[in-house]
């Protein structure tokens, strides 16, 4: 049990220090360094994984995609593109709060790192009129955004999940569903009961205004919806697809060099980059130092039974890495004998896709979750205590389906 009690070590310092309120950025830095201390990787094999997590290829264009989101985002609004697209949306919804938990949700079909930067401007834009807490916003934000996470095929965890496990991604997306269906109630329950409505004065639209406005929406917001258009079905990477839209939009908008020279310098964050660059690095080390295999190694040979082992395993590699194909790669290989062995099969994954995903969530490591709490100036403790609750009940849901299973089967 060394390996997992040096984890959980870690662990227990970076929630500390966050406590504090050291910078999270400087926080990630000191524990990637501690853990390659506690698991023998000497100096240069630290600096070595530094300098691989920073500097590798898929680390630059995420914290290149990052800013470029920030800066297409900013264009967006000075266009008036946001502006007009939410009040469309607004104007058929009437709600404010169907507006705010749609966006998020759309946005969320992407399923890219630190996707929900895209999102966080949008919602930013259609909450002006509810008064929300930075943590409201990041809440919302953040968690509709991930509705979506247990059920889609086009995310990497299913995918990964059913490469691992065998299991048809048909039945995998089935069975999650119950999380999916959970995670949109949960969110809406726990996310909008403090927030009162907060309608359009004008009555209901005819259906050609209905229309007029659907097309406003999607017309105003082309640019993005085109980002999405070409990171999933062209498989162009967010970073180069922002890129060539954001050139687009400068030049068929004309946008004056000054004030272009202007937005970059509001809207770019060297401290969000920094952060995702201490992500990246800490999860390289994760890598080098073989800590998650060394802990799920020794959990798998505690002897515990296969349904804490299905619940414990993707709680923990969920929550250290807070990337869910980490807890797919991670923790199925491990959890594969059980299984393959048990009429529960298909049950024990959807169990421990519950587990893993509901610690994922809370993660200080999730780049969504970190990169949304900077873009609102949030508090992650008062973030932390919007997001227990559903959580919590994403994790029952799955408990409760795992049972009922296991009396039918009996």
């Amino acid at each position: 049990m060394l390996g997992t009690l040096k984890v959980i070590l870690v662990l227990a310092v970076i929630l500390v220090l966050i406590r504090l309120r050291v910078r999270l950025s400087i926080t990630l830095l000191g524990a990637s360094v501690a853990l390659g201390l506690l698991f023998h990787l000497n100096p240069t094999q630290i600096a070595q994984g530094f300098y691989t997590g920073a500097l590798h290829s898929e680390t630059l264009k995420l914290v290149a995609a990052l800013l470029l989101v920030l800066f297409f985002s900013a264009i967006m609004k000075e266009t008036g593109n946001m502006s007009r697209s939410i009040g469309s949306l607004r104007a058929v919804f009437r709600d404010a709060r169907v507006t705010m938990g749609l966006i998020p949700a759309i946005v969320g079909l992407l399923p890219v790192t630190g996707g929900a930067m895209l999102s966080a401007p949008l919602v930013a834009e259609a909450s002006d009129d509810l008064r929300l807490s930075p943590e409201q916003r990041t809440f919302l934000n953040f968690w509709f955004r991930h509705v979506w996470e247990y059920t889609l095929p086009t995310f990497p965890l299913v995918f990964l999940t059913s490469v691992i496990t065998g299991l048809p991604i048909a039945d995998l997306c089935l069975v999650n569903l119950p999380l999916t269906l959970t995670s949109i109630a949960g969110g809406t329950f726990f996310g909008f009961r403090s927030i009162k409505a907060h309608m359009q004065a004008q009555g209901p639209l005819a259906p050609v205004q209905i229309l007029e406005k659907i097309s406003s929406f999607f017309i105003n917001l082309l640019p993005f919806f085109l980002i999405i258009f070409l990171t999933l079905f062209y498989k162009i990477h967010l970073a180069y697809s922002i890129s060539l839209v954001t050139t687009g939009m400068f030049l068929f908008y004309r946008i004056p060099l000054p004030v272009l020279h202007k937005l970059g310098r509001s809207s770019l964050s060297l401290e969000m980059a920094l952060l995702l660059l201490a992500i990246m690095i800490f999860k390289e080390i994760l890598v080098a130092s073989g800590a998650m295999e060394s802990m799920a190694g020794e959990l798998a040979q505690m002897g515990m039974p296969p349904v804490f082992l299905v619940i414990l395993l993707p709680a923990l590699i969920g929550f250290v890495t807070g990337f869910s194909p980490a807890l797919a790669g991670l923790s199925f290989p491990v959890l594969l004998p059980f299984i393959q062995s048990s009429s529960l099969g298909t049950f024990y994954v959807m169990l421990a896709v519950a587990s893993g995903v509901s610690s994922h969530l809370l993660s200080p490591m999730h780049a969504c979750l970190v990169m949304t709490l900077e873009y609102f100036e949030a508090s992650i403790e008062k973030t932390y205590r919007l997001l227990f609750a559903p959580v919590a009940v994403i994790f029952l849901t799955g408990v409760i389906v795992f049972l009922l299973a296991y009396g039918f089967t009996r």
